[in-house]
């Protein structure tokens, strides 16, 4: 179980904040295509449709279906995004 070690856990959470001001600057970058900017709008709408809202119900499944969706979700975001933008935005982050 390498996935959930407590070293790429504790990585995690202290990339957590620069990741979300990278994704909150690229979601406000005039140079992102209005349709990158759809998919984790698209992401979070498919978390409130009435499937992925009974496998809440199940335990462990409900939280695996988040985590699966939101992480799918974003990396097409990023994907989808202009890499040169990607870029300068994480450099950006980085220097703070």
């Amino acid at each position: 179980m390498q996935l959930l070690s407590p070293s790429r856990v504790g990585g995690f959470l202290t990339h957590l904040p620069s990741f979300l001001r990278v994704f909150y600057r690229l979601m406000t970058d005039h140079r992102v295509s209005p349709i990158a900017k759809l998919v984790p709008l698209l992401g979070l709408l498919l978390l409130l449709t009435p499937p992925a809202l009974e496998l809440d119900f199940i335990p462990l499944v409900g939280e695996l279906d988040w985590l699966l969706i939101i992480f799918i979700s974003l990396r097409v975001f990023i994907w989808l995004c202009p890499p040169e933008v990607v870029r300068e935005h994480v450099t950006q982050v980085a220097r703070r």
